[in-house]
């Protein structure tokens, strides 16, 4: 089967989009399906294309037995609403253009947020005379709505218009949580369309978790307890409250921050009022180095800010995290909590708050059994939400769309 992922983030860029996509592209692929994904030139979250891909309409390569056409889009390291939208609606044009262009596929998949992406699906799809799946991560506009990214009356009314057409347009609709369904089904009125296929951890993941890191070689203090946090310095994720934390615990404690966005000069400010050593930042570095940082800490942080929209998520970071056998503390409420809190699988306080944060990581130090407990509850949680299962899903669905069976 010939499948086209239109999404608009993937590899080499470190994304909760290329956390889903990659295994699910290569997974596809290792089962003999012909993939071929259409994503921007990789410059998230810096806005800055990268050497090898500029100047250029389109680049191809090749990534773990599947095609990747890598196209323009207006990237800017200035963060506006009028910047994102030209930003979005440029790799709408690019993608629909590459994929028209593309070979015929059996079926479309895309991916989103951004929504204009999956609405450039539509139109190959249509083109094409293909069915096409909508794959979401995060309800769009809602979720750039809810953290101040999108306030113009008239564009939320458009993409609102825009999300609508879109359900009722695709074959199927994937998405993440319950939550997530259950909006999306209040919004479609068709629930048998609507199919929750959650993230998950890899092999790979579980690997790093039986191996042993020396802090020595990764620049790591040996006798402070280190907390980590590896992934998107943005507005969903809280960071002030980590940063707040750090400042209430002694010169025993160290926060590492692993990973770059958009608010990383922000943190950075309100880190440099703490002693030095408090708080380090790593920068954005690869997923196996970001699990070697991981894997060398304490524990490790899946924050999430306490906007009431975003209690319906789970970070995808929350599985990984988990398999890395190191203890998690989740802060976060809804969705992410559920899950965790009923496997026993890591400590969970209020989100935003720095003093319920310094008190687990107190917890945390003085209670070795707990640590452990948690460590091994933990993997036991990541191996029960393993991204191989999640494709065996995927395959299913496509391969039922591709023969016009939904």
């Amino acid at each position: 089967m010939r499948i086209l992922l239109l999404t608009q983030y993937f590899a080499p860029e470190v994304t909760a989009a290329s956390v889903r996509l990659l295994p699910l592209a290569a997974g596809l692929a290792a089962r003999g399906h012909q993939v071929e994904v259409v994503c921007e030139v990789p410059n998230h979250p810096e806005g800055v294309v990268r050497e090898g891909y500029r100047r250029r309409p389109f680049v191809r390569r090749r990534l773990q037995g599947f095609s990747v056409r890598y196209v323009w889009v207006r990237a800017s390291p200035v963060k506006t609403q009028r910047s994102r939208m030209l930003f979005y609606g440029s790799y709408a044009l690019s993608g629909a253009l590459a994929g028209i262009a593309a070979r015929r596929p059996d079926v479309v998949l895309a991916s989103s947020p951004p929504l204009p992406g999956a609405a450039a699906a539509m139109a190959v799809a249509r083109l094409r005379r293909v069915p096409w799946v909508m794959d979401v991560r995060d309800p769009w506009p809602e979720a750039p709505v809810a953290l101040g990214e999108l306030s113009d009356k008239r564009a939320i009314a458009a993409l609102e218009r825009l999300e609508r057409r879109l359900y009722a347009s695709a074959a199927a609709v994937v998405t993440v949580t319950e939550p997530f369904r259950d909006g999306i089904v209040a919004k479609l009125a068709a629930p048998e369309k609507v199919t929750v296929i959650p993230n998950g951890t890899t092999d790979a993941w579980l690997e790093a978790g039986e191996s042993e890191e020396d802090r020595r070689d990764l620049g790591m203090p040996e006798d402070r307890f280190v907390l980590t946090y590896a992934g998107n310095v943005g507005l969903a994720q809280g960071l002030d409250a980590a940063i707040d934390a750090a400042a209430l615990l002694d010169d025993g404690f160290q926060l590492q921050i692993v990973g770059s966005g958009p608010r990383l000069e922000s943190v950075r400010e309100r880190a440099s009022r703490l002693p030095p050593g408090r708080v380090v930042f790593r920068g954005l570095v690869p997923p196996e180095a970001a699990a070697r940082y991981l894997r060398a800490s304490d524990a490790s942080l899946v924050p999430l800010g306490g906007i009431p929209e975003r209690q319906r998520s789970v970070p995808a970071k929350l599985f990984d995290c988990s398999a890395i056998g190191r203890p998690v503390i989740v802060s976060a409420g809804g969705e992410a909590t559920r899950l965790v809190g009923a496997a026993d699988a890591a400590l969970c306080i209020p989100p935003d708050d720095p003093t319920e944060l310094a008190a687990a990581v107190r917890r945390l130090q003085g209670d070795g059994a707990l640590r452990l407990r948690l460590a091994e509850n933990g993997r036991a949680f990541a191996r029960q939400h393993r991204r191989e299962d999640g494709i065996d899903r995927f395959e299913r669905l496509l391969v039922s769309t591709a023969r016009g069976e939904r």
